[in-house]
Parts: C-alpha cells; sequence; structure tokens
C-alpha cells in the first residue's frame, strides 16, 4: 500500500516539468516575437532544477 498523497509527492515536479518543456517547445516552433523568450525561460527551468539538484549540499547527520 502506499501512502496518502504517494501520487502527488512523487510525481508534481516531474509533470510541471514535462508541462513547461512541452510549452516551451511548442512556443518556438510555433510562436514569434514575444513567445521566443517565454520559450527559452519554459526551455531553461528543467536545466536550471537539474543543475540545482546536482548541487552539493551541506548534510548533517
Amino acid at each position: 500500500m502506499s501512502a496518502p498523497g504517494g501520487f502527488r509527492r512523487v510525481w508534481s515536479m516531474p509533470l510541471l516539468l514535462a508541462t513547461l518543456t512541452l510549452f516551451g517547445l511548442l512556443a518556438a516552433l510555433l510562436g514569434e516575437g514575444w513567445w521566443w523568450p517565454l520559450s527559452w525561460i519554459a526551455l531553461g527551468s528543467p536545466l536550471l532544477v537539474a543543475g540545482w539538484c546536482l548541487m552539493p549540499q551541506d548534510r548533517q547527520r
């Protein structure tokens, strides 16, 4: 049995990043003008999240 709220806890960030990526790709392919900077932001956000997760953190045990 899974804990209550397990699905939301596990899949909320991947679904958000997938949605941002899809929006960025569609904005870059279909839009012009101010859509391009929006697509850069949307496509860059998963990279920022990945970089933040890969940074060493102080872990006290």
